[in-house]
């Protein structure tokens, strides 16, 4: 890892990303602390603790006092719909939305749901759907 000790919080989230995928870390599994954080990343504690903070932000992760730090499953997270809503705002991009929905549930029919990255996109734009049809998210 980097030997700077003081570093802009973006690369340290991009740091503390690829130490998530090296550990193979996924949703509920909790992360070191702060402290062992910053050793085995030899970055400093206050960078470490302002990427943690940006993270918790967006949602990537949960903090649970007296727990830890956990990785969140970002699906769930409101600020999707918030995002979701000004980045697709006309209704050709809403019909696009659902068209590609169509082609997925297509594909999910005739291979099933193994394929996990097709069924997680598939999932995430069913949500996107039914956020701008105004059924809501519920039960997503």
């Amino acid at each position: 890892m980097n030997t700077v000790k003081q570093k802009g919080f973006i690369s340290v989230v991009k740091e503390l990303e690829t130490y998530m995928i090296e550990h193979d870390l996924t949703a509920g599994d909790k992360l070191p602390s702060e402290r062992d954080l910053s050793e085995k990343m030899n970055i400093s504690r206050s960078s470490i603790r302002e990427a943690l903070r940006a993270m918790e932000l967006i949602g990537i992760i949960t903090t649970k006092r007296g727990e830890g730090t956990f990785l969140s499953n970002v699906d769930d997270h409101q600020l999707f719909e918030i995002i979701g809503r000004f980045l697709i705002y006309s209704e050709k991009q809403k019909n696009e939305i659902t068209e590609f929905k169509q082609l997925l549930e297509s594909f999910i029919s005739q291979h099933g749901e193994g394929n996990r990255i097709i069924y997680r996109v598939y999932r995430l734009i069913k949500r996107y759907d039914k956020v701008f049809s105004g059924k809501g998210t519920e039960n997503v």
